[in-house]
């Protein structure tokens, strides 16, 4: 690719000023064996941002369905390093899985997450 086909591709908008209006939790989620044969979670590295979550289209939804990987909604925050799929988000008593992470147009500002709705925090 050349350089101007690169200044060509279509770019995502970055969020304005207060679009990053839900406080959210990124924690990094491990599981052990439980004394009753099931798993017990310890979650690590917990970290507190501002962000947009949003619900993506019916297209990206039936996409990811498709692929055994549902996206149901789609977080920006600022740039988070280090951001895996180990990590869940929680928000508002709803816990997301991560499914994907990706720096939005590639300027090191934002990180955009993919993630899927799992449910209430238990």
């Amino acid at each position: 690719m050349t350089i101007a086909t690169v200044r060509a591709l279509p770019r995502l908008r970055e969020p304005g000023a207060g679009e990053l209006d839900k406080l959210v939790t990124i924690r990094r989620r491990a599981d052990y064996p439980a004394p009753d044969m099931g798993l017990d979670s310890t979650f690590v590295g917990t970290v507190k941002r501002w962000a947009k979550l949003e619900p993506v289209g019916t297209a990206v939804y039936l996409d990811g369905v498709q692929s055994d990987h549902a996206i149901t909604h789609r977080l920006t925050l600022y740039w988070l390093e280090g951001v895996t799929r180990e990590h869940e988000v929680v928000c508002r008593a709803r816990v997301y899985a991560i499914r994907r992470v990706t720096d939005l147009n590639g300027g090191g500002v934002f990180t955009v997450l993919e993630v899927e709705e799992l449910g209430d925090v238990s």
